[in-house]
Parts: structure tokens; sequence; C-alpha cells
């Protein structure tokens, strides 16, 4: 090492010694963070010191295969450097190579969060970057998913000699590949599972045309097999395939054949994990191992012996026969693989605790994407707990999935463990910052053996209870049509939120209602639509909507001049316009609406609230938007901001667009369901252009305005 990466080095070691020593924490990111700040290219500089090493990124699984990978690479007895905790940024990774350098480790494999990849991969110039899928993810630091597409695919670019060894049952990843001139080992599960298919969520479209993509078989997500029809970009054939994959009783046997070379060689492997998930992570670990220059000899005693890190998965056993199992899932496919496995152990008890620190994303409208209504079909599922920073919010999403419990909200695991019965399982699912303080509270209650009785009497039950309104007769000679318009791209910001609450303030009001779906290339009918929903997308997803409605422009026209009930959203607000622009392209508005959207240098980012004559309360909503919306002269802005700064273009004090029955707004998260006020806005607009003129019934919203009490100091307190 030269002078200044020594001086960086025995920095970071003070710095470690203070962390652990005086303030009794873990080392963490501190020591790694010293280190860069007296020299930016420690990384380098200690990974040349490395005969070899590997890299996993992507959104879920990380850790998981990080450590499987590392333990498989070490099974031979080579000393590995490992940065272990999921400290996956920058300064984690310099922190790990910094305190493992007097042990001269001969094979690095780290995690690297897909932002820092761009930081991290010219200068450690790994072997292989492994990409694990891309799902949304906390979208007001990481944007949209293309973002982190760019990050990745420059990253490549600048460490030429890697190999990119990437999930190509992922369009998302696939795509990224294709764009790159190094090496490429697509791996995936090469066989319909039949498990766990659910919607496609982040990727409907060709990365080559932007055409719809046809899937085969969808495994979950996006995860499948696909193809383009117009162009006939399809999945890779794979370098390493899962095959044979059945459910066991203790988790998921298969087959892992490589098929690198004239003939096949399969590796079988049987996990004690439930989740088809874990065979995604599985084989993506032996990939890295065997990129990494190690052997599959050992690879099922590695499975055999691992443990995941920081009592992720793990089931701790309590005094008075009670046991948690907790779970880690900080997106909407994370959550939806857990409730999965809720839903497989049939589970009685499931508390769920949500942060929105830093760490986590202040955006929470994603937990509306979170598949809760496959919950309905337990047997007995008798609590459902909320703890964490926004358990209002996620209170709110367990009330509309109707899921036949007593919702309880809660401080923290010891108070949900009250409610569960003697000698049951607890189910507990937290995202990121709210994980930790799970795991440390259920360690502290096994050392001190606590023993819990259940609470008989609730202190406060939200029990997702509502005030159904029979015996008001609805003269309607057909139930109220609610469109909304395509789901299958628009689906940015939890607009399903907002088609629950429409639909669900009907029915417990007994007003007849039904959802129709209009997906891409179906035939626009709003000849008899009551109120239409148009959601946000991302840059790709809202082009080709954009497309697709600019053939029938005159439909969506002629619905609004004839006074229709219409929200849209974000994108969908900026393509009721004259033009909007993405990058550096305009691109042709519907110009149903007399607004025009131009690019901003920066994004808006943030809780917004608002005043608005829609409703009496103020509207609350998240705002995450590049464009600056300018309204003509004959339109009115739905609300004034309360937060300087925010709005339609951060200066004139105005947010969205209101004309006539047409709400257009950049808040989501999503807007209605903390809103209640608006959803009866236009909900009475719809019914009196119906000719019904009874008033709607009150509701029990206290739930709704406790989460949005609670989005309203954050907003105004930003």
């Amino acid at each position: 090492m030269n002078p200044r990466a020594r001086i960086a080095c025995l920095a970071a070691d003070a710095a470690r010694w203070g962390t652990t020593r005086l303030l009794h924490r873990g080392g963490g990111n501190a020591p790694g963070a010293v280190a860069l700040r007296l020299d930016p290219s420690i990384i380098g500089a200690l990974g040349d010191a490395l005969e070899r090493s590997v890299v996993v990124t992507g959104t879920n699984g990380k850790t998981t295969t990080t450590g499987l990978a590392a333990d498989a690479l070490g099974s031979r007895g080579e000393k590995v450097v490992c940065n272990r905790a999921g400290n996956n940024m920058e300064s984690g990774i310099a922190a790990a190579l910094v305190e493992a350098r007097s042990e001269r480790p001969r094979v690095g494999c780290f995690e690297c969060d897909e932002l820092y990849t761009v930081r991290v991969l010219p200068r450690l110039r790994p072997r292989a970057l492994v990409l694990l899928n891309l799902f949304r993810d906390q979208l007001d630091r990481y944007g949209e998913i293309d973002h982190t597409q760019d990050v990745i695919a420059e990253a490549l670019r600048r460490s030429p000699q890697t190999a990119i060894a990437y999930n190509a049952d992922d369009p998302l990843c696939a795509s990224i590949a294709a764009r790159v001139d190094n090496p490429g080992v697509p791996f995936g599960i090469d066989e319909p599972t039949g498990l766990e298919a659910d919607r496609i969520s982040d990727s409907r479209f060709c990365a080559k045309c932007n055409a719809p993509l046809d899937y085969e078989y969808v495994h979950y997500g996006q995860l499948g097999k696909y193809r383009c029809p117009e162009c006939g970009w399809e999945r890779p054939e794979l370098a390493f395939a899962a095959v044979n994959v059945s459910l066991t009783c203790g988790g998921y046997e298969f087959d892992i054949e490589d098929r690198r070379g004239e003939k096949p060689v399969r590796h079988h492997v049987t996990t004690r994990y439930n989740g088809l998930y874990m065979v995604y992570n599985v084989t993506a670990a032996l990939v890295a191992c065997l990129l990494g220059g190690g052997s599959a000899a050992r690879f099922q005693e590695v499975l055999d012996a691992y443990e995941p890190a920081s009592g992720r998965g793990k089931t701790y056993q309590l005094e008075g026969g009670y046991s948690v199992v907790s779970n880690l899932a900080k997106n909407p496919t994370g959550f939806n693989r857990m409730v999965q496995q809720v839903r497989a152990e049939d589970g009685r008890y499931l508390a769920l605790f949500l942060n929105d620190n830093d760490a986590d994303g202040h955006d929470v409208s994603w937990i509306w994407d979170i598949d809760l209504e496959r919950l309905r079909d337990l047997s007995d599922l008798c609590c459902v707990c909320v703890g964490g920073t926004r358990r209002e919010d996620m209170a709110v999403r367990v009330k509309y999935a109707e899921l036949g419990a007593p919702i309880e909200l809660i401080n923290g695991v010891e108070d949900a463990l009250r409610f569960v019965g003697a000698g049951e399982k607890l189910h507990v699912i937290a995202n990121y910052t709210a994980f930790p303080p799970v795991v440390a509270d259920l360690e502290r209650l096994c050392n001190l053996g606590t023993c819990f009785s259940v609470q008989t009497k609730r202190d406060r039950s939200a029990a997702g209870d509502v005030n159904f309104v029979p015996g008001t007769k609805w003269a309607l000679d057909r139930p109220l049509r609610i469109v909304h318009l395509y789901p299958d791209a628009l689906n940015l910001y939890g607009d399903g939120g907002n088609i629950a609450s429409l639909s669900k303030r009907c029915e417990w009001r007994g007003i007849p209602c039904r959802v129709d779906q209009v997906l891409m290339g179906q035939e626009l009918d709003l000849s008899d639509a009551d109120v239409v929903l148009l959601g946000g997308g991302a840059d790709r997803d809202q082009l080709a909507v954009c497309h697709e409605l600019q053939g029938q422009r005159e439909k969506l026209a002629a619905y609004v001049e004839a006074g229709g009930v219409l929200l849209a959203i974000c994108g969908g607000y900026q393509l009721l316009g004259h033009y909007y622009m993405m990058g550096d392209e305009r691109v042709e508005g519907l110009h149903v609406l007399d607004i025009e959207t131009t690019a901003g240098a920066t994004r808006l980012i943030g809780n917004v609230a608002i005043e608005s004559p829609v409703c009496d309360a103020p509207i609350v909503g998240f705002e995450n938007h590049a464009g600056r919306t300018l309204l003509g002269a004959g339109e009115k802005p739905l609300g004034r901001a309360l937060v300087h700064g925010t709005g339609n273009n951060g200066e004139d004090g105005g947010e969205g667009v209101l004309h006539e029955g047409v709400i257009g707004t950049y808040l989501h998260g999503p807007i209605l369901p903390k809103n209640p006020g608006v959803t009866d806005w236009l909900l009475a607009r719809a019914l009196r252009r119906r000719g019904v003129t009874v008033g709607l019934p009150a509701l029990n919203d206290d739930l709704e305005l406790i989460a949005h009490d609670v989005a309203m100091r954050i907003a105004t307190h930003r």
C-alpha cells in the first residue's frame, strides 16, 4: 500500500475502535467512510491485493446470496473478505476491506447497493457482477427503475473485464446485459413452477421496441419466460438453469445445470427455506462461487450450515410456548413473498412493521401493491398488528384488504405478543429500518424468558371495522362503473389503493359498483363509465400509454367534455395536457386539458399538503416528479400548496388541476385512502351525473383520518 492508503487504514482502525469500544455499536460504515475521506481510492488499493472477487447487487436477496457465495468460496479453506452485515454502500465495502487486510484474504465477495456499483466496480474490478433482480424500491431515493438500470450499465462499461451474471428471467436485468459489451452469464429457472405466479409487476414492455411482452409463464413479479411479439427480443438462453424444482416439507429441492460446456453439469441442491425467491438466491450464489474461482463440491454442505444474517427468516422460541418468525421485506415483491409464506403455513397471528426513515424511502405508496388480499382464505386469522413510524398507513391498507381480523396499533413486537394465544406462532414482516428493532426485542425477550398473557380486552382496537350503511335505496339502473385505465402499464404509485378506496366506499354504503380494467391493446369504451382512473408510470410505460391513447383521444375528450369524473395521477395528469418532456424529447399529449409540462432541473420529492375546495380537510400525499406543469388561463389548480416549493412547478403555489369533474394531481401515496373526502367528492359527482341526489352516508373513517393526520404532520414539518 502507498503511504496515503496506510494512513487511511489506521484512521479507519481508530474509528472502529471508537464505535465498538466507546459507543458499544458495530463498526458498520464509519471506518470505511473515514478511510474513503482520507483516500478515495482505498477500495482499489486494497482490492488489488485480492486474487479475485465477485460483487452481488439487485433489489432483493443481496445479503443472503452474498453470504452463501462467500461461504461457498471459502469452503476449501481460502480466506474470504465479505461485508456480511449488509453494509452495502461504498463505505461498507471499504470498511470490510480495511478490517480484513491483516488476514491477507485471497478472495472478495461483496454485496453492493445498486446505485453504488458505478463507484465500486471500476475500482475493485471484480471477475463478475451478479445481478439478482430489479424491482420498484424506494422511488424517492432510486428514482424510476430506468435510472437504476442506467447506473448499473455505466458501472459495467467502466469495468469492461467484469462479467455480468444476471437473472435472465427478469427482463429488466436482461436488458442491461443486452446494452453492454461485458461477457454475459444468464441464469434462471427454466421451467414453469406453478407455485407463486402473480400479476406482472415492474416490467411489461420490451427493452428494444417498447411493445408489451408476452409471457409463457410467470414465477412472480416480472420474473418468467418472456418474448416480444413485435421485434422478437426474448429471454436469453440460460448458462445456468434451475430445473426439476419441487417444494418439499422443509423447503425446495432442485437441480442447477451448468450449461456452459458441451455437456451440461448438474448440481443437485436442497434448501431448508421456503419461498421461490430462495431458488433464485441459491442459484445465483452457486454462479457467483464458480465465477469467483470456487468449487461446487461442498456447496450443499454450505447450504445445510447457512443461517440467514441478522435474524432474517429466523424462528424465535419464547417462554410460554410462543414462537415468532421474523422476516425482512422492503418492497412489494419482497412483502408478497413473505405473505405467501404466511399463507402456506395458514398463519393465525400477523404483525406488520412499516417505517419511512431515510433508508426505507419516505414514500409508502408501495404498500398498496402488496397482495394482502391473498390472506383472506386463511382458515382462522385472529389478529393483525401494525407498528412502525407509518403504522397508520399500514392499518388502512389492512382495513381495505378486509381480512376479517381485528387490527391493532402497536409500538413493538412485545405489544404484538400480548394479542397472541398461548403456544401460538406470530409471523412478523418488517421493512428495512423496522426490522433490526424487532430482532433486538426478540433477542432480549429470549434472554429474559418473559412469559406473556393474552390481552383479553384490547386497549384500542381499530378492528378494521367499517360502519356498513345498508338500507339506503340507490336509484341506479346499473352499477356504478369504475374504469381503471392501463393498470398493466401505469402501476408505479400504488394506484390499486385508489381503486380500492372508490370501490370499497361504494360497497360499504350499499352502492352497487363494478371495476373494469382496460389493458394495453384493448378497445377503450367510456360510454357508460362513471369514474375513470388514469395512474402514473415509468417513462417507458407512460410513453406506451400515450401512444395507445392518442388513437382513442376523442373518446377520452368527449367523456371529459360531458362532465365525466376522472382522477389522473402524476404521469396520467401530464398526459392530459398539450405536451410533456421525456428527457430532451417533447411528447405530444392528449390536449384534453389546457396544461403543459416542461422538464425541471431537479425532482420535487416529499410529503405535500394542499388546501382544496374539494374537501374540508387539507389533502395530503407524496410527490415525486421532475415535470414542471403550467396551467392555461382557463384552468384552476386543485389546491394551494401548504409547503413552499412543492406542487405543479414549485413556484406558483398551485398543485394539480380541477376541471369540472376532473382531478389531476401529482399527489400519490395513494391519494384517496388517506383523503376520504376526495374519494367521496368523486363518488358524489358521479352519482349526481346519474341523477342521484341522495347524500353519501358517513362511514367510520377513524383509521383513514389518523393516517391523514400523521401525513399532515410530516408534510408541514419537513
